[in-house]
């Protein structure tokens, strides 16, 4: 009888050293898979703050000289946006519907800041705009017409180019780029445009997201400070 006991207190005894034992290494383990997940953690974290190197500025110049060769040819479009505008403690929104067909210019605006539906069409010999009481005006061009009938001075022959991401030919500008060789900041005619998201259509990255501001200088007392801002939800026939 008293081997049986010493029996089974050892066999008890070895049990309790096993499941002693087992669990210090579960806890061992835990700890070396928590501290492993740590350090992962810690690199992945070290890894997202630090930035991506910018790119030489001759490679970026290289880029942009390809991607404005590819822009300016583009002469026939349809877009689809929104507009909002905001000058001397007064603004206003339109949604904007704007084809193109070489010189030939067909804007429509809807509720274009509180005066309704407004069709502007331009072409070689001038604009019209017919308003929602079908009433037609004429101007020299579309930018002139838009500002005697809604008082907004919206840089329609530079936003011409500027929509497609490309400064207007001949005239002086100064311009940052992103790092894929984009424009960032655009400063021209005493307008800055900023551009904040591109989205791909076809063969083309387009700006979908730009905001003008424009500032007046002595040349140009008499015009307003003004803020425009565009966002493009749709590109289409784009050529």
């Amino acid at each position: 009888m008293p081997f049986l006991i010493i029996g089974v207190s050892t066999a008890f005894h070895v049990l309790r050293t096993s499941s002693f034992l087992s669990i210090f290494r579960i806890v061992h383990d835990m700890k070396r898979r928590h501290t492993f997940l740590f350090l992962l953690f810690s690199f992945l974290c070290l890894s997202c703050a630090a930035p991506l190197p910018r790119p030489p500025a001759e490679h970026l110049q290289q880029l942009w000289q390809t991607r404005e060769s590819v822009l300016l040819p583009i002469q026939h479009w349809e877009l689809r946006g929104r507009l909002a505008v905001r000058a001397n403690e007064r603004g206003g929104q339109a949604s904007l519907t704007w084809k193109r067909a070489a010189a030939q210019h067909a804007i429509r605006l809807n509720g274009p800041l509180g005066r309704g539906v407004v069709l502007v069409t331009q072409d070689e010999t001038g604009a019209q705009l017919q308003d929602a009481e079908q009433r037609v005006f004429r101007a020299v061009n579309a930018e002139e017409l838009l500002y005697r009938y809604t008082g907004w001075r919206l840089p329609l022959a530079n936003l011409n180019y500027w929509v497609r991401g490309v400064p207007v030919p001949d005239l002086p500008a100064t311009r940052e780029l992103d790092d894929a060789g984009r424009l960032k900041l655009l400063r021209q005619q005493g307008w800055q445009v900023q551009y904040q998201e591109y989205v791909r259509y076809g063969d083309y990255e387009l700006p979908n997201r730009l905001t003008l501001v424009y500032v007046p200088d002595q040349a140009t007392p008499e015009l307003p400070a003004m803020e425009v801002r565009l966002v493009i939800d749709r590109w289409a026939q784009v050529q």
